[in-house]
């Protein structure tokens, strides 16, 4: 066994070691429903918590380790149905009375630890420094427990992290290649398209994607590397338009909702004015600053009037619209996202089983010293990660003038921080404030993956200065 093939294998045998110990040794630890269970339920054939369960039990404060079954059926149209239906059928071999979301936490950490072992073996083959750095900084900082502590729920936040990390790392193979292989291409538009396919919120990914995609066009002259990315970079496209266009309608009028009254409104200094911006009749001003769920309204949010004046009016590109002629506004809302931009994980939702006897919503804070660090000490201002984005973005133009890296390479970690801000656009434009530092996950996955490019870019320079000064 070579040198590249022992160093892949321990540090994968080290993540999964830390994964058993985080997920499958007592205490398990999970993430607390908020009500979006049901809709991927049935595509393992689990059932909702029966009424045996009070609200407070079923949502929110208690993680739970098992559910019933019930039949397989068409749930919410995502990528994520695959790995739900995958950890279905596992369950019924682990447990044939009841779900256990063990099996979850199986199938993720399963593609966690394939993902993490492609990039150590083929990013850092050859070079052992890269492949001890990357492993370090991976187990370090995507093994904490604020990460995969999702992976025993039916959230879909794993598939968003695991997809995006193996996408970077295939386009990164890809761009590393002097004739770059269909294999890899086509692995590429596979992960991209179940990354952008799991969410509505990630459904523009899609399309950094298959702009990445046309670049890489002109790699090779023949005619079957054509007829790939054309068709990979049209699948994507095609893929994202209908991803909207079919989108269900009361998932469209609760994030329309979202983005104009607890998104646009909310904190406005001037709600009149901002209705007159948007076409809304002044008499909806009492709806500013609430939420879709909110009982305590003037007006119910599923009112007709609602929907003569609102719904049936407005879009999300008028919402857009809006922003653009108030660039004063975008910022209050891009301040308020930088305040919630380092929270990788939702403390509101308790990570115990109610049985451990754990005081409701507790969450653990084993293994997290990268998500408890970044959050104390990360500064929650746009400022800084404006600055971070400046410094990120001039070192890969200062690396593109020198030639001294690949330039395929340094456009792969530009489209990494495009999207990053993809990720902090869609939810402000796409639901407001509501729920967004759970919304802006892929954001955090982003933010740390530049975190571990640039961790390895000061790696290669102190090494270049060491082997000088030698």
């Amino acid at each position: 066994m070579n040198k590249d093939r022992v160093m892949t294998a321990v540090i994968v045998v080290i993540g999964a070691a830390l994964l058993i110990g985080l997920l499958f040794v007592p205490p398990f630890i999970g993430i607390a429903d908020n009500g979006d269970y049901p809709r991927i339920m049935s595509s393992g054939g689990i059932s909702v918590l029966n009424d045996t369960f009070t609200y407070e039990d079923k949502y929110f404060g208690y993680a739970h380790s098992q559910y019933e079954y019930a039949p397989f059926g068409i749930g919410y149209a995502s990528s994520q149905v695959l790995f739900v239906f995958i950890a279905g059928l596992l369950g019924r071999l682990w447990d044939s009375n009841l779900f256990t979301m063990h099996a979850m936490g199986v199938v993720y950490s399963v593609l966690m630890l394939l993902t993490l072992g492609f990039m150590i073996y083929v990013l850092g083959k050859g070079r052992l420094w890269l492949q001890i750095t990357l492993g370090v900084l991976m187990l370090f900082i995507f093994f904490d427990i604020g990460y995969v502590a999702y992976f025993q729920s039916l959230f879909g936040e794993p598939v968003s992290l695991i997809f995006l990390l193996l996408s970077a790392s295939l386009a990164i193979a890809l761009a590393a290649q002097e004739k770059p292989s269909s294999v890899l291409a086509v692995l590429l538009f596979v992960c991209a398209w179940i990354l952008a396919m799991s969410k509505i919120q990630n459904a523009p990914v899609g399309l950094a994607f298959a702009a990445y995609g046309f670049r890489l066009y002109r790699r090779r002259s023949d005619v079957q590397w054509k007829r790939i990315l054309i068709a990979g970079s049209s699948i994507m496209v095609l893929s994202t338009v209908l991803m909207y266009v079919f989108a269900p309608g009361e998932l469209k009028q609760i994030n329309l909702y979202q983005t104009i009254f607890f998104g646009i409104l909310k904190d406005s200094p001037h709600v009149k004015e901002d209705l007159k911006s948007l076409g809304i009749p002044e008499k909806y001003e009492v709806l500013a600053g609430t939420n879709y769920f909110q009982t305590d309204v003037a007006i119910k949010q599923d009112a007709p009037e609602l929907t003569e004046d609102v719904y049936s009016k407005l879009g999300h590109f008028d919402v857009v619209r809006y922003y653009a002629t108030h660039p004063s506004r975008i910022i209050d809302k891009l301040e308020a996202a930088a305040a919630n931009a380092t929270f990788i994980r939702p403390y509101y939702l308790g990570n115990y089983v109610k049985e451990e006897g754990k005081s409701r919503g507790e969450v653990t804070y084993t293994y997290s010293t990268w998500s408890e660090g970044k959050k104390r000490l990360v500064p929650e201002s746009l400022l800084f990660f404006v600055a971070f984005y400046v410094l990120y973005i001039g070192v890969i133009v200062w690396e593109w003038i020198r030639k001294r890296y690949s330039r395929g390479i340094l456009e792969v970690l530009l489209l990494i921080a495009g999207i990053g801000l993809l990720a902090v656009a869609i939810p402000l434009v796409g639901d407001g404030e509501a729920d967004i530092g759970k919304h802006l996950f892929l954001f955090n996955v982003v933010f740390d993956m530049m975190v571990v490019v640039s961790a390895v870019w000061l790696v290669a320079i102190i090494r270049g200065l060491w082997h000088r000064i030698r």
